[in-house]
């Protein structure tokens, strides 16, 4: 496996997946009870975009830069779930360095509460290390184990309520990503009523066609897709947007994601024309 998310930490895939992960947490922090948060591959926790693969890379420039280089008269715009956001990224550049820029397990431990706790899972044995380093709170734990065995030796949890965030590399999952719907499957028919929220690229608009398509005929519902294309559709630049598809989204969920992307699609997109959102049922009740 070769995928190293240092490359890609910050760009705006990273913004929009962890603008929407904290408002996912937010809702299910509105019940009483505790629940699970389960992060299948948590990367490194944490990242510097000083160092060499994001400087190599570039990609941050396009993403979680551009909106610290806003002033702060068009900040205060912002949807309450960007100013949430940005306010977590400030925090850890005042505590550590100003290239530091967060994971999804560290956003995920600002959104949690003391009484909700988290599992995360990462195979590489490096990135393992760095993540064991990077994150040490009791309620999170780290397990060096492959996320597509681990996930449904976890599920259902003993909190019966929580977040499932699976966002994996994508070197494997090829075409309508055929190794991820099964799993998808299997671990709805296991926890039925767990949120669960599946990061993936759109790269060609066909192949994304074929996995909506390809849910749909599951008997999986209430699948809610959010998308956000900072290129046209046809334009070969390798990653023209990327989505998160949110299965279970909690009440008010659907809104909240489509004020803020339409708030960072001027911010985000490479060109006007063709630019796009969109938060869209594929499957209803």
């Amino acid at each position: 496996m070769n995928y190293r998310h240092h490359f890609h930490a910050g760009n705006f895939a990273d913004v929009m997946k962890h603008v929407l992960l904290l408002q996912l947490l937010t809702r299910l922090n509105e019940k009483d009870k505790p629940y699970r948060y389960i992060d299948t591959h948590g990367g490194a926790g944490k990242y510097n975009l000083s160092e060499a693969p994001s400087q190599k890379s570039g990609e941050f420039l396009t993403g979680i830069h551009r909106l610290i280089q806003l002033e702060s008269a068009q900040k205060k715009t912002a949807p309450e779930a960007i100013k949430q956001y940005m306010n977590h990224v400030e925090q850890l550049r005042d505590q550590e360095s100003k290239g530091a820029y967060p994971g999804s397990p560290w956003f995920a431990l600002q959104g949690m509460r003391e009484i909700d706790k988290a599992t995360v899972f990462e195979m590489q044995p490096d990135v393992f290390e760095q993540l064991r380093h990077n994150i040490r709170d009791r309620r999170m734990g780290l397990h060096h184990r492959d996320a597509y065995e681990g996930l449904l030796a976890m599920i259902p949890p003993k909190e019966k309520r929580g977040l499932v965030m699976i966002d994996p590399p994508y070197e494997v999952e090829r075409k309508d990503f055929p190794q991820l719907v099964e799993l998808i499957q299997k671990a709805h028919k296991k926890w039925p009523t767990g949120v669960f929220a599946i990061w993936y690229p759109i790269k060609d608009r066909v192949m994304t066609d074929r996995f909506y398509k390809k849910m749909a005929k599951t008997d999986i519902r209430r699948q809610l897709v959010c998308e956000i294309c900072i290129w046209p559709d046809d334009t070969p630049v390798g990653l023209n947007g990327c989505g998160l598809m949110v299965i279970n989204p909690p009440w008010k969920f659907a809104q909240q994601a489509k004020d803020a992307l339409q708030w960072l699609l001027p911010h985000l997109r490479m060109q006007e024309e063709g630019a796009q959102i969109a938060v869209k049922w594929t499957v209803g009740e």
